[in-house]
């Protein structure tokens, strides 16, 4: 016999098991499917930044959620902890973005006058306060709120707290197709079976494209591969997170050190590429230049989602309000975890909402746009 549940997820990276998490938590039965091992794609290819101020200039609805995202992690590490006893290894010493040019510093320097937390670093400040950063920049802006977390524990955290509360996680479980087979009944077929779910969400990444297509829609997601490395370096001594031209470098606290990430887009392979790599290191050197004695540990890549935007969608399939999608979160995805979890549960429980969000993130947006 068949088990009905209440809300079937289709992906089970950081943003569906967010999203699972926020729904167990109010007593919704939860059916996450993954096609691999959950958390093992996008999500554990990611540095686990949470960038809000560095990744994203605009003061628009999208930043202002993000903030909230950001903000959310300190009520999720207590939460989790407590339920699942996983450390998230939520790191809240900040972020330098470095400026190597007056020009770079003047375009920094600016970004003070709109947001009031963040601070002008003088390079002498810098250097006192991190050391191994190279002689040669300017100054930086110094972003407190910009921190870091593991999505590996993160996810581990959402998917056992999960559990717990009564959600089910089925693993190497591809979904291969979405059919309304009653009234408020769904059919989601799979190899192993098929299970019957009264709503469904959508959250597989940069795969979901593929539901776009079935369930009707003219949205489109791609990828743009993204390639890191680690290194291990016992001399060298970073606390803050270091950004520039798009690349980082995030210590992670146990000697460490991420970097990332190339953007190469329309690439499906997962494998990093030499070039890729040298890219990375080429730009890495000049933001502190003792990294280049570390000891390269590994390197990886995976696949961010991207719409035509750059933003995620975030909302109700438009003729079908008991379907919906999370997903085109592209470069923050861990970011904008927490955040998508509980937007997604408030529009299941059908809960007020912001609307600037909804239209900031809805799947009608861009036709929306096209006929103001």
């Amino acid at each position: 016999m068949q088990k009905q549940y209440d809300v079937g997820i289709v992906g089970g990276g950081i943003i569906g098991q967010s999203i699972a998490y926020q729904l167990a938590k109010e007593g919704i039965s939860v059916l996450v499917l993954d096609s691999h091992k959950g958390g093992t794609g996008a999500t554990s290819a990611a540095a686990g930044m949470l960038g809000a101020n560095s990744e994203l200039e605009n003061n628009d609805a999208f930043f202002q959620f993000a903030k909230e995202s950001q903000r959310h992690y300190h009520i999720l590490r207590d939460e989790l902890s407590e339920l699942s006893q996983i450390n998230i290894q939520l790191v809240d010493k900040g972020m330098y973005k470095l400026a190597m040019t007056e020009n770079e510093a003047k375009v920094l320097k600016k970004a003070i006058e709109d947001y009031e937390t963040l601070e002008w670093h003088t390079k002498e400040t810098v250097l006192q306060n991190e050391p191994h950063v190279s002689d040669l920049i300017v100054g930086a802006l110094f972003i407190p709120e910009d921190g870091h977390v593991s999505p590996t524990h993160v996810c581990a955290a959402f998917s056992k707290s999960a559990s717990l509360l009564g959600a089910t996680f089925k693993e190497n479980t591809p979904v291969h197709s979405i059919k309304k087979t009653a009234a408020n009944e769904y059919t989601l077929s799979t190899p192993q079976g098929d299970y019957l779910c009264s709503k469904v969400v959508i959250a597989n990444g940069v795969w979901s494209g593929h539901f776009f297509k079935q369930l009707g829609l003219e949205v489109s997601m791609k990828p743009v591969k993204g390639e890191c490395l680690s290194v291990q370096g016992d001399h060298l001594n970073l606390e803050k997170t270091l950004f520039y031209d798009h690349c980082y470098i995030v210590p992670k606290g146990d000697g460490r050190f991420v970097v990332g990430a190339t953007m190469i887009e329309d690439d499906w392979s997962t494998t990093p590429s030499l070039g890729g790599i040298q890219s990375l290191i080429e730009k890495v050197t000049p933001m502190m230049p003792s990294i280049t004695s570390a000891k390269l540990l590994d390197t990886w890549a995976g696949l961010r989602p991207q719409s035509d935007d750059g933003k995620p969608y975030i909302g109700q399939h438009p003729e079908d309000d008991n379907i919906y999608f999370a997903s085109g979160h592209y470069r923050n995805g861990i970011l904008l975890a927490p955040k998508t979890g509980t937007m997604i549960r408030d529009l299941i429980l059908k809960r007020k909402q912001n609307d600037e969000y909804i239209h900031a993130f809805s799947l009608t947006r861009k036709l929306t746009q096209t006929t103001r």
